[in-house]
């Protein structure tokens, strides 16, 4: 019976050591992760719209129960337009969390706004790796495009392992 207990005491200690490993191995958060050469010229060829706005509203666009995918859809009042064509009033939508390439506006600022897809919804996506950043740097940077031979680079979110 004691020989018994060894081996209990044993297999909870290596049980214990492995979750203790894993814990220190492996990432428990997701993480953005841009192109690491990408430059602004780069963002406005890739952007379907570019525009200056204010930020009026926040809200939270709950997507599931847990959170996980959960968005953030700020209220922009466009006031210059540079590509694209969104309408007076526009949603940026984000994700809630930065680690997931999601942006954080400050109500009343002044944006320059990197969106993607269809506005026809007054809607477009907006994400860390976009390049949406506060008006006051000036206009978006357009010198340097890339050609049509060159391949473009996207944002990726990678997700470690939780534990």
């Amino acid at each position: 019976m004691a020989r018994f207990r060894v081996l209990a005491h044993v297999a909870a200690a290596a049980t214990v050591a492995a979750g203790l490993l894993t814990a220190v191995f492996t990432g428990t958060a997701s993480a953005c992760s841009c192109y690491p050469g990408d430059n602004e010229s780069w963002r406005y060829a890739r952007a379907n719209h570019v525009f200056v706005g204010v930020v009026t509203a926040k809200h939270r666009e709950v997507r599931d129960p847990s959170g996980a995918d959960d968005r953030f859809i700020y209220t922009v009042i466009v006031n210059k337009e540079y590509k694209g064509d969104v309408p007076r009033r526009v949603y940026v939508a984000t994700h809630v969390q930065g680690t997931a390439c999601g942006i954080d506006l400050q109500i009343g600022s002044k944006y320059l706004v990197f969106g993607k897809g269809d506005s026809s919804d007054r809607r477009v996506e907006s994400g860390l790796c976009d390049g949406t950043r506060l008006a006051s740097g000036g206009p978006p940077v357009t010198t340097g495009l890339p050609t049509s031979t060159t391949v473009t680079p996207t944002c990726s979110t990678s997700t470690a392992p939780s534990t």
